[in-house]
Order: structure tokens, then sequence, then C-alpha cells
């Protein structure tokens, strides 16, 4: 939810020294295990997050997982497979889930006009008579602005700041806004975008966001404790820090703002959503989650996105990886896999990371260490 600002520039790793063959110190560390130690371990130790969950799938399928640091600062709590991490803005996949569902099902098409679902709104938003549809909303062209500018007003409380956003305000912004540009010509990530794609899909099914993710998404997949709301009697949860380590609050969402980001989620239930998205096991969403890894825009080719999910094209090997990254006021989170490569990764922090010089940490290239270690192994 939060901007993350991803920066790409090589990055020394710490490593084990071991012996090659012809007896000089070698310094790559023998194990996989022992590479991500190296990526993942130094954040923790230099305080850069409280805790940190990380997920591979190996080529072939395999599964490992690895856990660093505390659940609550000072408790000596390793986090598990089943600790509940923020995933954020990773959300929005599962929302471009829904709809890809839905398009399957031919209960929508991705270029319908969004308007003509919300006949409450007078005067929604369009270009010179140029409408936005459902795959605006999920690609980010729609023009619409990352955050709608009435956010702050009435109920407005900076520790949950989207849980009072009502489908009223959302109504209210919208209504007769402005778009800057024409639609489909420029990317602009939004989360009121696909808080928006969330409401309407909801509307349309006559269920609550909240009930299609289970049904669609967790129940399909077994992902037995992901949640738009974490139960009260649940207890294993990696409580949330900012970038000061100082505790801050689990966000929950509105209707009108959950398909942007309000999900929680263990490492556990995150790999078998990697799994599905990879196209394994035998889970009835293959097709659909095929269809929200297709690029719907190439604006800014190698890096092009499909329905939420973002892909970046490597000519050098002809791989692509597809990934998408979430942060929270206390959480950060990355997903991605190369299917060429039979491989991906989920990385869970629950802690607002920033690097020294203040910019927000690369998070994904710590996602693409983690996808060179494999390759190394």
């Amino acid at each position: 939810m939060k901007s993350i600002k991803v920066l790409m520039f090589p990055i020394m790793f710490m490593t084990l020294a071991c012996n090659g063959d012809d007896g000089t110190p070698d310094p790559r560390p023998n194990t996989l295990a022992q590479d991500i130690e190296n990526i993942i371990k130094p954040m923790v130790d230099d305080k850069t997050t409280v805790g940190a969950a990380v997920g591979i799938v190996k080529p072939g399928g395999a599964k490992e997982m690895f856990f660093y640091g505390e659940k609550n600062k000072g408790q000596s709590d390793i986090p598990d497979e089943n600790t509940l991490f923020e995933i954020g803005s990773i959300t929005k996949t599962m929302t471009a889930t829904v709809l890809a569902e839905m398009v399957l099902n031919s209960e929508i098409i991705l270029d319908d006009a969004v308007e003509d679902y919300l006949p409450e709104i007078e005067n929604f938003p369009n270009y010179n008579g140029e409408k936005i549809t459902f795959k605006h909303l999920a690609n980010h062209t729609s023009s619409l602005p990352r955050l709608p500018g009435n956010l702050t007003d009435g109920n407005f409380d900076e520790r949950q700041p989207y849980l009072n956003y009502t489908k009223e305000m959302m109504f209210d912004f919208l209504d007769g806004y402005n778009l800057p540009r024409p639609v489909g010509s420029e990317e602009e990530y939004s989360n009121l975008a696909t808080g928006l794609l969330g409401y309407v899909l909801a509307k349309i099914k006559g269920k609550s966001l909240a009930v299609l993710f289970e049904e669609i998404i967790f129940d399909e997949l077994n992902m037995a404790g992901a949640c738009s709301v974490i139960p009260s009697e649940y207890s294993n949860i990696a409580e949330p820090y900012d970038e000061h380590r100082n505790p801050v609050s689990i966000w929950d969402m509105s209707e009108a703002t959950l398909g942007a980001g309000g999900v929680k989620a263990s490492l556990k239930d995150m790999l078998l959503f990697l799994e599905a998205n990879m196209g394994k096991g035998s889970s009835g969403l293959i097709e659909t989650l095929e269809l929200t890894h297709e690029n719907t825009q190439t604006l800014n080719v190698p890096f092009t996105v499909g329905l939420a999910w973002n892909n970046i094209y490597k000519a050098e090997d002809n791989t692509t990886l597809t990934w998408h990254n979430g942060g929270t006021a206390g959480s950060v989170s990355v997903i991605g896999f190369i299917k060429e490569l039979d491989m991906g990764f989920v990385l869970l922090f629950n802690t607002e990371i920033v690097d020294r010089t203040g910019q927000n940490l690369i998070e994904l290239a710590k996602g693409i260490e983690v996808i060179e270690a494999m390759k190394r192994h």
C-alpha cells in the first residue's frame, strides 16, 4: 500500500569462507540455506527488521522455509510457517484473481466500462468520453490518482488510514473528478483504482470482497490462515513495527479499500498462492491465475503489467520475473517467480524497512538476490 521505491544497484553479500578446489578461500556459501541466511539475517542483526520469513519453491517443486528474528520485539519468539504477516499490496494480485475468475465465467468483460456498474455516481470520471474499464483499474492506467484527495476527511485515523474510508466518500471523490490524461496512456500506481475494483466486483457478485477472497482463493488453495481481519483469538501474529522499530497497528480496511491491500497471511499460505501462480498442483485456479499474468499494457518495456502483476523481461536468458510487493506502516512483503526456471520466492518482514540513507529498502532486489542464490545452488 505504501510507496515502495524500487532501486537496483549491486549489493555486497556477507559470505561464509570455505576452501575451493585449489585450496584458496571460496567466498561462496556451500548451501542454499547459508546463502539465503547471508542475505536476510544481516537485516535482523543490524535492526533493519524485527523479524522475517522467507519461502522458496525450487525447480521440481520442493519447498523450503527460513525464519529469522522475532514476531514480537524482545520476546525471542521466532516466526513460523503459520505466523500471520500483513502482505499489503500483494492483495492487489488477489483482487485481480477475483476479476480474472469473473471474466472467465463470463460475468464481466475486461473492457467493460466500470461506470456501467456504478449508476449511483452521476458523473463518473472519463477523458473526453473515453471510459475507464476493469482492465484499466487492474493495470494502473485508469488515470485515477494513487490516493483519493478526501482520504483524510471525516473520521480519519492515521493509525488506520484506510479503515474509515467509506464507499460514500469514494463516490464523492469520483463524482466529477477530472482525469489528468487519456485513459490507458500512462501508468500511475493507484490504491484508489484497485480499491474501487474490489468494491465493484463485490457489488456485482452480491458478496463482500472478503468473502470472495475466501471462496475463490483461500478455500480453493487451502490457505487456512489467510484473512482480511485477524480473528481475535488468533495469537500467532508478526506484530508490525515502523522504521524505528516502534509498534504500529495492523491495518484493517473498509469495503472501498480492501482490494488494495488488506489481506494477512502466513508464509505457508503465501507459498500455496505462489505455487498455484507457478502452475503447480491441481487447483482449479490455474487458468484464472495465468490470465492475471498476461501483459495488458507495455508502456515501459521490458517492464510490463498484467492484471496487477508486474513482469520484468530479461532478454539475456529469455526469462520473465513476475512479481509484486507490498508495504504497510509496519511491514514489507515481496512475491515473485520465473516460470521458465521453475522457481519462486516469498519474503515477509514485520517492519517498515528503510535503508540508512532514508530511502525505502530495495526489497525487490532482495527477492532477486534470493532468486540468484537459488540459481547458484
